[in-house]
């Protein structure tokens, strides 16, 4: 599949997409997409030969399934969906489609089902952003082979278990890790190595034990509504 070149037509493209029925367009902003090479800000000034690099499509009333539509643009870097009415589970030609995709944000929807494991093979991901979902079950341990990723977001869904052991994995890499508002239990010492400059983790009543200094000291940390800082059962 070729890439969607970045010309002056490419914002015209979008409007054709909306008219697909795969989002509806009256209100949010699909302004922000991006060039390797030149911009399609403004119609009136000629952007470059690029490839489309950045799909931001918010705050619109997208829905039914994760668009696989948005394929047709395979050298993404940053594809954002957030703030719809998305709903089903995390596709998996999101693996596939996006071979250099930095980031992938879906938050703000009404997705279901668990966070796959199959995201760990995308191995150029730095940020996964999943908050304000539907999502259940487990943090699957295969995200800690996850070479690249900086940022994991979870908060504001129906998610339950422990951290994952493999996390001690990401001590060089993991820097945001938003766990607020779910059912997470037991301790965080598995991120104790962690450079963590951002964390969430109240409003998990069952979260636990010692609070390793990676976590308290990081912008954000809040005990409220969790068992932090006591004995674990």
């Amino acid at each position: 599949m070729q890439a969607l070149v970045c010309r002056p037509t490419s914002r015209l493209i979008l409007a054709l997409l909306c008219s697909a029925h795969w989002f509806y367009c009256r209100y949010g902003n699909f302004e922000h997409f991006g060039c390797r090479g030149g911009t399609t800000e403004d119609d009136a000034t000629l952007p470059g030969n690029g490839i489309l690099t950045n799909l931001h499509v918010t705050d619109l009333h997208i829905e039914g399934p994760v668009p696989q539509q948005t394929c047709i643009f395979p050298q993404l870097r940053e594809l954002d969906l957030d703030g719809g009415n998305l709903t089903g589970t995390i596709p998996e030609f999101l693996t596939t489609c996006f071979p250099v995709i930095n980031e992938i944000d879906l938050s703000y929807n009404q997705l279901t089902g668990t966070v796959p494991a199959f995201l760990s093979t995308v191995g150029s991901l730095v940020e996964l952003e999943l908050e304000s979902n539907q999502l259940v079950g487990t943090i699957p341990p295969e995200l800690s082979i996850m070479p690249n990723i900086t940022s994991l977001r979870f908060e504001n869904n129906l998610m339950t278990g422990t951290i994952p052991q493999s996390f001690s994995n990401l001590t060089d890499t993991l820097f945001i890790l938003f766990l607020y508002n779910n059912d997470f239990e037991g301790d965080l010492s598995v991120v104790s190595g962690a450079n963590l400059g951002v964390v969430s983790t109240a409003d998990n009543p069952k979260l636990c034990g010692m609070v390793p200094a990676s976590v308290r000291w990081a912008h954000g940390y809040n005990p409220h509504n969790t068992s932090l800082g006591m004995p674990c059962a």
